[in-house]
């Protein structure tokens, strides 16, 4: 099975020039852009703000006026450096791209209409309308819409650069007949996890502030059904291929691999938490995520049905593969919505929290990594059962982690350092 790569856009055509001639002599125009639910931007929890009032679409618009594109330009300029965004650097870019360049759809015939559509998962939209300003806000009644496409800035879709490096060495944790796993180290930090609302996103992926106090290391790439096998003699993928990631194992069988991992490498590796896993795979950084970024790391590895080995293509830029795949990674955190404040060193709800995504047979976990329709990018996260089963699609895999106290052990304590 070949994945496709879509561009972080859904494919449309522009206005044509009459009709963009008509809309400005009637004295409307056409702006392009991100459009969502004005209440997936309040950062207070939905169960304390659920108003009709809150529900209405709203424009980050990218294109199409001269004040906009002055405006989009300047604020590149001024606010997203050359180096990429920090936690800092990347809320004062949301925040100034909300202030100068969003526009709130006035109610109207199409409103109900444009906001069903835009609810759950945000759309591209080319919006035509007649602009107004009331009370400091922009407003945009809408005449008619279409989906269409925008040309990102350059400096958005550039492929990330860690703002920090790890300095220290990976180091390789025995497994069992020979067989070794290279676990890489990723160094404590901050960043801003979820996707920006200028963004193409899904509602339940609101930007937070998240510190990351404690480094740790992160196996290179899923755990393999190699690996998988040599620990715990059996195989539950259905498609085999040694060197490809184990497929659908129970949340009691990847627990019980990290337990007999920890007792032979005396370290303590675990399943990385959701926030652990994006921050690995966005590097450190806050830039936004844009599948075009990722176009030379995202492997097929983990496709159902796939026999892609894991480090079929590039990793990235702090040594992780098939961190974006075909399969989706398990964490260890509860499948709920992106908290909306600041977190330092998150593990997610404990199971008794009744806003926790369930199924029959129980709680869910978030997972991260693999494609939701088109989409395909490491903010992003879908849900897994603890049975080894699915609810976005794709097979479940997963990695692990090793605490880097735990880590701190002379030589010898587990395999050597650089070993393959």
């Amino acid at each position: 099975m070949v994945l496709v790569v879509s561009a972080l856009v859904i494919a449309g055509g522009y206005l044509g020039a009459a009709e963009e001639k008509q809309a400005t002599q009637s004295g409307e125009v056409t702006i392009r852009g991100n459009v969502v639910c004005n209440r997936t931007t309040i950062p207070v929890p939905w169960d304390q703000t659920s108003i009709d009032a809150d529900h209405y679409p709203v424009v980050f618009a990218f294109e199409g006026t001269p004040e906009i594109s002055a405006q989009l330009q300047e604020i590149m300029d001024k606010y997203y450096p050359d180096k990429g965004l920090d936690c800092d650097a990347a809320q004062k870019f949301l925040d100034e791209f909300s202030a100068r360049l969003r526009y709130n759809v006035a109610p109207g015939p199409l409103t109900d209409k444009m906001h069903k559509e835009v609810e759950w998962g945000s759309q591209i939209l080319a919006v035509t309308g007649v602009v107004s300003e009331k009370d400091g806000k922009k407003w945009i009644d809408v005449s008619r819409y279409e989906q269409t496409k925008i040309a990102y800035p350059a400096k958005m879709i550039a492929p990330d650069k860690p703002l920090v490096m790890p300095d220290k060495e990976p180091i390789m944790l025995k497994v069992d007949g020979g067989v070794t796993l290279k676990c890489v180290p990723i160094p404590a930090g901050r960043f801003l996890q979820g996707s920006p609302f200028y963004q193409q996103r899904y509602q339940d992926e609101f930007p937070h502030e998240v510190v990351l106090t404690k480094a740790y290391y992160m196996s290179e790439t899923p755990v393999t059904q190699e690996a998988f096998e040599a620990v715990l003699a059996k195989n539950p993928s259905p498609t085999k291929g040694a060197q490809c990631p184990v497929e659908s194992a129970a949340w009691t069988d990847v627990t019980e691999f990290c337990r007999i991992l920890s007792e032979k490498n005396g370290v303590k590796v675990r399943v990385p938490t959701d926030a652990e896993w994006e921050y690995a795979a966005r590097v450190g950084t806050s830039n936004p995520c844009f599948t075009e970024k990722y176009k030379d790391q995202i492997s097929t590895a983990g496709v159902k049905g796939s026999t892609t080995p894991v480090k079929s293509m590039k990793p990235n830029a702090w040594g992780l593969y098939d961190m974006l795949c075909g399969g989706w990674s398990v964490t260890s955190t509860y499948k709920v919505d992106n908290a909306r404040a600041k977190e330092i060193d998150p593990q997610g709800p404990p199971v008794t929290d009744g806003s926790i995504q369930r199924e029959a047979t129980g709680p869910m976990h978030k997972s991260r990594g693999g494609y939701h329709y088109n989409f395909i990018r490491p903010n992003m996260h879908g849900a897994v059962s603890e049975g080894g089963g699915l609810w976005e699609g794709g097979t479940q895999i997963f990695r692990v982690v090793v605490d880097a106290e735990s880590a701190a052990r002379p030589a010898g304590s587990f395999a050597s350092t650089g070993a393959r």
